[in-house]
């Protein structure tokens, strides 16, 4: 019984303690300076994300442009190697 007791004061004490902590730990909320500089983050990660997609739209153009490029390149080292071969 005695054991029991123990057990259970220890338990008790426990449950108090972690229960102390976490109210203190979630009281009190942000301030306005902290909702103001969140707000400006969620601005930022806006901003950058647009300028990603700017980004990766430029480099699929340029990829294409260089494709087009090879191409081209390609093509004339053909009709080049033909021209010699005809010679």
């Amino acid at each position: 019984m005695a054991r029991l007791k123990k057990m259970s004061l220890i338990l008790l004490c426990s449950a108090f303690i972690s229960g102390s902590v976490f109210l203190t730990g979630c009281g009190g909320g942000i301030t306005q300076e902290q909702w103001n500089e969140l707000q400006n983050l969620k601005e930022q990660i806006k901003s950058l994300e647009n300028e990603k997609a700017t980004k990766e739209s430029e480099k699929k153009k340029i990829e294409g442009q260089i494709k087009q490029k090879d191409d081209q390149l390609n093509k004339l080292q053909k009709d080049i190697e033909t021209l010699k071969n005809c010679k």
